[in-house]
């Protein structure tokens, strides 16, 4: 199986500690970077090249639905998984308006985001 590497995006420095720390646990997964806001996670996905990016819906300098919509149209094979507080569908909705692949409550973060990581592979290739 083929390492996924791993961007975290989300302004909140304890939760980029602890979801750090998750994934570092976690086989074949290697966290590349961190990125503190919108504008920050568009450049590191460029320079560090991740796999999938972990992307907080709200954050400052650019959200995290518009930062996913233009990682999606600039790099369209990168996996995106928005993360949120939020339980509204409105947000859910949007995710797919901005072709996130994964909408991924926090509360609900380290199940569904080792089922997600499950699914895929770096070139985009569903594992099962």
């Amino acid at each position: 199986m083929h390492t996924i590497r791993v961007l975290i995006a989300d302004d909140h420095c304890d939760f980029r500690r602890v979801v750090h720390s998750f994934l570092d646990s976690l086989p074949n997964v290697t966290v590349v970077g961190e990125a503190v806001d919108g504008e920050d996670v568009i450049e590191k996905t460029e320079h560090l090249d991740p796999d999938l990016v972990l992307m907080d819906i709200s954050m400052p300098h650019r959200n995290g639905l518009d930062a996913t919509r233009i990682i999606k149209d600039r790099w369209p094979t990168k996996k995106v998984v928005i993360t949120t507080v939020n339980e509204d569908p409105f947000y859910r909705k949007r995710a797919r308006e901005v072709q996130a692949d994964e909408f991924i409550l926090k509360s609900a973060m380290k199940p569904q985001l080792e089922a997600a990581l499950s699914r895929w592979t770096p070139d985009g290739a569903p594992t099962r």
